[in-house]
């Protein structure tokens, strides 16, 4: 068994109800859990190690799992992001932004 590793990609924040500031941030990870679930498809229903991207939003700290969904580009986290908190305003200097 491989173990998880997680790295924090970018950060940003947006205006929940126009006023109240949230964190959200883009961690990439080794690996994408299944669902369990034996109606899925073989790709949704096994556990999977790759190069993946979850969103996570709220304060990050590495102990909560992903919140948003897994991707396989921080371009496709991002577009998903931006759906979920439209007012997203991301940090410029993260690495691989």
């Amino acid at each position: 068994m491989n173990e998880i590793e997680e790295e924090l990609i970018l950060s940003g924040t947006w205006l929940y109800d126009s006023s109240e500031e949230n964190e959200v941030h883009i961690v990439k990870s080794n690996f994408k859990p299944g669902s369990g679930d034996y109606e899925d498809e073989y790709k949704v229903r096994e556990d999977q190690y790759g190069i993946f991207y979850g969103i996570h939003i709220g304060a990050y700290s590495g102990e909560k799992p992903f919140m948003g969904g897994t991707y396989d580009s921080v371009k496709e986290a991002k577009e998903y992001a931006l759906t979920v908190c439209p007012s997203l305003n991301w940090k410029s200097s993260e690495k691989n932004a």
